[in-house]
């Protein structure tokens, strides 16, 4: 029974998914780059700017301690990243397209579980910086993610699942004991370090501060989202992926809104025009058919079904 389950994790049955592991999903849809764009000088200052803005400041970062607490978090960004971006390199038996599709899973569960959006973050985060320095079998990746996701949850959460919630939501693939054993080892692998800094927090802070709205801060929120299925995007800090989510949104929605100076504090600015550049199949990944729990979560009412809009602007697949 346990098999059987391992081979349809993720909703995706393993005979199918080995028959489009080597699908590439920039060829789904080679057509998005036709859309006119701006370009990325266009969305980047002269020189790095870290200003806020007075008049609207989130709880959390409450004067006369703003700047402090977002330069510290501009620092400790890179702390706890995943070192190593290309670590599928040296697995054996798993790839990157069963990384997205694991993802995908775990969006549906946290929304199943009504978790914090940080929670799904430092999951993903904890996965992949458990990967990065361990070996594993494709039948022990579950695992790992719905581990990961019992370590996030009781550290975001007020009120975590139980971890009986946890065995259930894998349909019993995995028993309480197996899923407390591969929690040890994650915190071990990571030092109990799960003071991550991840691109959420930048990203709130600038819509907030910014002032921009809802329909750029859903539709931001999605595009960021759509960046933890792509592993290409490790390599990218946290304060650049939000940026690049936030930018991408005002162009794709042709918001008049003009962008103020304090919206990113991005050094590298060859950097901030690479990550806009590579978020264009990112996006692609909204008409992915094998991963589509991004696109039904923001297709709710509560998220203004942002993602319709953004359908309808992307090109149709060929």
């Amino acid at each position: 029974m346990k098999q059987n389950n391992e081979n349809n994790y993720v909703r995706v049955s393993y005979n199918n998914f080995m028959t489009t592991r080597n699908r590439q999903f920039g060829n789904e849809l080679t057509n998005f780059q036709r859309i006119p764009t701006r370009s990325a000088s266009q969305f980047i200052c002269s020189k790095p700017i870290l200003k806020m803005e007075e008049e609207i400041i989130p709880p959390e970062f409450v004067n006369p301690y703003v700047v402090d607490i977002f330069e510290y978090l501009c620092v400790n960004q890179h702390k706890f990243m995943c070192q190593t971006p290309f670590y599928m390199n040296l697995q054996l038996d798993i790839t990157n397209q069963m990384r997205s599709i694991l993802i995908d899973w775990l969006v549906d569960v946290h929304l199943k579980f009504k978790l914090q959006p940080e929670t799904l973050y430092l999951t993903i985060n904890l996965i992949d910086r458990y990967l990065s320095k361990n070996t594993i079998m494709r039948n022990k990746l579950q695992l790992v993610g719905i581990a990961s996701l019992f370590i996030a949850s009781k550290f975001e959460e007020i009120y975590a699942p139980e971890l009986k919630d946890f065995v259930h939501v894998c349909d019993n693939a995995y028993t309480k004991e197996e899923i407390l054993e591969m929690e040890s080892k994650i915190l071990l692998t990571v030092q109990f370090s799960l003071t991550y800094t991840s691109p959420l927090k930048f990203l709130e802070r600038q819509i907030q501060g910014a002032n921009l709205c809802d329909k750029i801060n859903y539709a931001s929120r999605m595009i960021l989202e759509l960046s933890l299925l792509d592993i290409k995007c490790l390599k990218f800090s946290s304060s650049l992926l939000a940026t690049t989510s936030i930018l991408l949104a005002i162009n794709m929605l042709r918001s008049p809104q003009v962008l103020p100076s304090s919206l990113h504090y991005i050094e590298d600015q060859e950097e901030l025009r690479q990550c806009l550049s590579e978020f264009l199949p990112v996006i692609s990944l909204l008409k992915s058919f094998n991963m589509t729990a991004i696109r039904r979560k923001y297709q709710l009412e509560k998220f203004n079904k942002i993602a319709d809009v953004i359908l309808t602007i992307l090109p149709n697949q060929q």
